[in-house]
């Protein structure tokens, strides 16, 4: 398996190097708009415009996931990766107390491990400060901001974005898009919140970070360190209000354990970007960096269908479900003739899930480009693939024990560490999910 060797960089007059040879990939982690970036974003631009100033260690924690999630995109792990999936990363990073993050340097390594398949060894080292760095406050101002949470237009973030304006909080919403309709869905439902709650309400902070493809060695499409960003960008916004204030990661339980429906989806189908120890692991992390905000799921327990059926404005969501966007990959329909994009597949695991959920709460609306129920894709073709591989999941559940059924769980990772919930509240998620599923399939 080849190492790759990256060095981040918080600013140009950064002048660290490695002596080992030309092989070692530098990326400068705040855009600067000039012909040889890596990346390009407008988080920082946001934060001056905004006097966003959070703590000195979630600062340099932003700029940390940004090249992670910049690195995730730029090697492919077809041409990097040990059979084709896990990759080496070996990674330079800057930081204002690099004592302080040797402390959990190798937890933080076995975290990322699990996010993401691949092997990471970090090295922590002086941060070289910017002449014009942004000034970071002794005390922060009292905030009118009640809850930071998670919005990436999906059906779960706009589930929990209507529970908590209903229960009177002022939110602050934080999303990362990229190109094309995931941004046009977030844009669409903000507006009809606004018209709902009032401009009062809640304040939006929408981020995007993005490889310059042409200066990448390579591309890859998965963005499991997408996840990490994500929490990255709702801990600034969170931390530089106040350390008492949540961040929300808003998923129904099924999806967040994401357990294995068939014995080969163990590595690049079995994602972990809200599975409960990833975040135990993660409150860990911060919570040693001192980054207090708590962070959690308040849905780790719910399916799908039971967050819209209990949602506290089930009017407001049948109406505007509809506008909400899960599928894997809702840009694929405009190369089909006369298609357009921000579609549903209607064949992907998500909207399998979906179109469960929407069956359960009575919800209408949403288009699909594929029926799989009066008009199902074969199932020996790449878009049959996730369909058999719930049908194989479903007819195993019924023929084995619950222990059993307890193992195939813990598959997709531990869940034996201090919380909230038990092993009989996930193991009661995951029947129950599944459950919606078969109803949904077999009408």
């Amino acid at each position: 398996m080849k190492r790759i060797k990256v060095i981040f960089k918080q600013h140009r007059q950064d002048n660290f190097i490695l002596n080992q040879g030309k092989d070692v990939l530098t990326i400068y982690t705040s855009d600067r708009g000039l012909s040889d970036t890596l990346v390009t974003t407008n988080v920082f631009e946001i934060l001056k415009k905004r006097a966003i100033t959070p703590s000195e260690e979630t600062y340099d924690l932003l700029h940390f996931a940004i090249g992670l999630y910049v690195i995730d995109q730029v090697y492919s792990r077809k041409a990097f990766g040990f059979q084709g999936w896990s990759r080496y990363f070996e990674i330079y990073v800057p930081v204002a107390k690099p004592e302080l993050w040797q402390e959990i340097k190798e937890e933080l390594e076995n975290t990322l491990s699990f996010l993401s398949g691949d092997r990471w060894i970090l090295h922590f080292r002086e941060l070289i400060k910017e002449e014009k760095q942004l000034k970071i406050p002794e005390e922060k101002q009292a905030s009118k901001i009640d809850k930071v949470a998670l919005f990436s237009g999906g059906m779960d973030s706009f589930i929990g974005a209507i529970d908590y304006l209903e229960q009177g909080n002022r939110m602050a919403f934080v999303s990362h898009h990229k190109r094309g309709s995931e941004g046009t869905a977030q844009q669409t439902l903000f507006g009809a919140l606004r018209k709902k709650y009032g401009d009062e309400a809640f304040e939006t902070f929408r981020f995007w970070v993005q490889p310059v493809k042409k200066n990448a060695p390579s591309a890859d499409i998965s963005s499991r360190m997408r996840s990490f960003l994500f929490v990255a960008l709702g801990l600034t916004i969170a931390n530089s209000l106040d350390e008492k204030i949540d961040f929300i990661i808003p998923e129904n339980g099924l999806i967040s354990l994401n357990v294995p429906l068939t014995g080969t989806r163990l590595s690049s189908h079995s994602t972990r970007t809200t599975h409960p120890y990833y975040i135990y692991e993660l409150q860990s992390i911060f919570g040693h960096l001192g980054i207090k905000n708590n962070l959690y799921n308040p849905y780790q327990t719910a399916t799908k269908g039971e967050m819209a059926l209990n949602s506290k404005n089930l009017e407001l969501l049948r109406e505007l479900n509809k506008d909400t966007l899960s599928c894997s990959h809702p840009d694929q329909n405009r190369w089909r003739k006369g298609g357009k994009s921000g579609v549903h597949c209607g064949y992907c695991v998500p909207c399998i899930i979906r179109q469960a959920a929407e069956k359960k709460a009575s919800l209408k609306g949403t288009v699909y480009v594929h029926n799989i129920i009066s008009n199902p894709t074969s199932l020996k073709s790449q878009s049959g693939e996730d369909l058999r591989a719930f049908q194989l999941a479903l007819e195993r559940i019924k023929s084995i024990s619950e222990k059993s059924l307890t193992f195939e769980i813990m598959n997709s990772g531990p869940l034996s560490f201090p919380g909230k919930y038990e092993l009989s509240d996930y193991v009661g998620i995951y029947k129950r999910g599944m459950e919606e599923v078969a109803d949904f399939l077999y009408p």
